[in-house]
């Protein structure tokens, strides 16, 4: 069994809600007081929503885009965390490709004891959907497989061609795990945004007003249902 854990939230789109899911991900294990072994990693540079929410919880930057940079993201491997979460930009799976290229990506997830699991954010357009495919393409067995259906986006009717195409059917032969991230208004993220609040900081902060603190309270509740699924504390076998 791996010692540790590297989680990748991915999309090769952008817009998805990729972002906002590791936000609330980084949350409740906060909450969950696990963050002391976990690191949180953002791929956006220092211009990232996770760490200009969470950085005093210990967010670092990790590029992968840049060629010139991209080894800071390698470099997270020799971490002693348990767990490592990592938010990664639009069109990551590409760079995933080139880092296995260029330093045998997966042979360093093995060398450094890591479970891999691959976390997509999904919206129901196509490009969004293809990246379900592509992703369980790239790591085929090397990787667990984790879909978040935005509920921003609608209901499971609106996942038509993600229910009808080769990603959901793909993922069901992996034996992945599908999971939801409940709708928040888009008015209270522009107001978490000003402020760059956690949102187990925002529960309580005088500068929201009560409504929005009571939908930030029902929309974690009803995250953290759909994160205990990822069973992401589950304790090793002695």
């Amino acid at each position: 069994m791996n010692k540790k854990h590297l989680f990748l939230v991915l999309s090769d789109k952008g817009g998805t809600g990729k972002s906002l899911f590791t936000r609330g991900l980084a949350d409740y294990i906060i909450r969950n007081n696990q963050h002391k072994n976990t690191l949180f990693v953002d791929g956006d540079g220092e211009v990232g929503q996770l760490l200009q929410s969470y950085r005093e919880y210990g967010v670092i930057s990790a590029q992968i885009i840049d060629q010139e940079q991209r080894d800071q993201f390698i470099n997270i491997l020799e971490s002693d965390k348990k767990l490592v979460i990592v938010d990664l930009p639009a069109a990551s799976i590409s760079h995933l490709t080139q880092l296995e290229q260029e330093m045998g990506f997966f042979n360093l997830i093995e060398q450094y004891d890591y479970k891999l699991t691959l976390c997509t954010v999904l919206s129901p357009f196509k490009a969004s959907i293809r990246s379900v495919k592509a992703a369980i393409e790239f790591a085929q067995n090397k990787a667990s497989y984790v879909i978040v259906k935005n509920r921003f986006f609608g209901s499971d009717d609106d996942f038509h061609l993600y229910e009808s195409g080769q990603g959901q059917k793909l993922l069901k032969s992996h034996k992945g795990l599908e999971i939801q991230l409940p709708a928040i208004s888009t008015g209270v993220l522009a107001e978490l945004d000003v402020h760059n609040l956690a949102f187990l900081k925002a529960i309580d902060n005088a500068k929201l007003k009560l409504a929005y603190r009571c939908r930030i309270n029902t929309w974690q509740h009803a995250l953290d249902t759909e994160l205990t699924k990822l069973n992401l504390f589950k304790k090793e076998l002695p």
